[in-house]
């Protein structure tokens, strides 16, 4: 996902929320075909997130397997 497309569905999945989620870090990792991981930390380098989120998350239970199945058992039918 290019840069714009991937800062548009960050706008789009955080509009209207206060706080980027767990959930919405597994979403737009599976959009960008990315780890969780790897969508928060480019997110920070983009400046879409905090520098220092990817740490949060990792210092308070990470983003485990299974928060991801959960997600995308959640996840409508594609």
């Amino acid at each position: 996902m290019d840069m714009d497309t991937l800062a548009a569905a960050f706008e789009a999945h955080k509009a209207g929320q206060t706080k980027f989620t767990r959930r919405m870090a597994i979403a737009l990792a599976d959009m960008d075909g990315s780890t969780p991981r790897q969508l928060v930390l480019r997110c920070e380098r983009l400046g879409l997130l905090k520098q220092g989120s990817w740490d949060w998350f990792a210092a308070n239970g990470g983003i485990t397997a299974e928060h991801i199945k959960e997600v995308r058992a959640a996840a409508p039918a594609a």
